[in-house]
């Protein structure tokens, strides 16, 4: 997993837990002097390892705190990446450009990225089927980043996960419904 996506963890949990926190999590959890470099890669059981402490230590389900990052995240790396940003018009050209064009600019940016496999459908004006897949099973994280991306462009959303590789599914399937006012 890339060190970007920690650094982006990393400000997340100092902004709302402050830096002693994230520091025992690292030395729980990471070999010692652990500093993540953004376009390194780092073991994925890291991330894993603090945020399922995360949840403990605030009572919530794991997918809780794995999706509430994945909106976070959108945020962090939007704020990064500026240049990528301004390729999109609204929240649905965002999400319908997340193979063509975010996935094609992060294999240029970071070596390795080990990207999700993701398609979108446009259904209709209000409706995107977008289906997910990875061996990380980080499904939760792209639905917060979906939330995030909403947040971003002021776009109402729903979004229906009833199939999941949580349950035993091939893939995940998010039904994304646009409430326009």
């Amino acid at each position: 997993m890339k060190g970007i996506i920690f650094n982006v963890l990393e400000e997340m949990i100092v902004e709302q837990a402050g830096m002693e926190v994230w520091n025992t999590l690292l030395e729980k959890h990471t070999p010692q002097n652990r500093v993540y470099v953004s376009a390194k890669n780092y073991p994925e059981t890291e991330l894993f390892a603090i945020a399922t402490d995360v949840a403990v230590l605030l009572n919530v389900p794991l997918q809780q705190v794995v999706k509430a990052f994945g909106q976070y995240l959108f945020s962090g790396l939007a704020t990064r990446h500026t240049g990528v940003m301004t390729r999109f018009s609204g929240f649905t050209s965002l999400v319908m450009g997340i193979h063509n064009v975010i996935h094609v600019e992060v294999n240029k940016l970071y070596h390795e990225p080990a990207l999700p496999t993701i398609s979108c459908v446009l259904v209709n004006n209000h409706n995107i089927e977008l289906t997910y897949h990875s061996p990380r099973k980080l499904c939760f994280c792209a639905e917060g980043l979906i939330f995030g991306a909403a947040e971003h462009y002021q776009q109402a959303i729903t979004i229906k996960h009833d199939v999941c590789m949580h349950h035993g599914d091939e893939k995940c399937i998010l039904n994304i419904e646009l409430i326009n006012d």
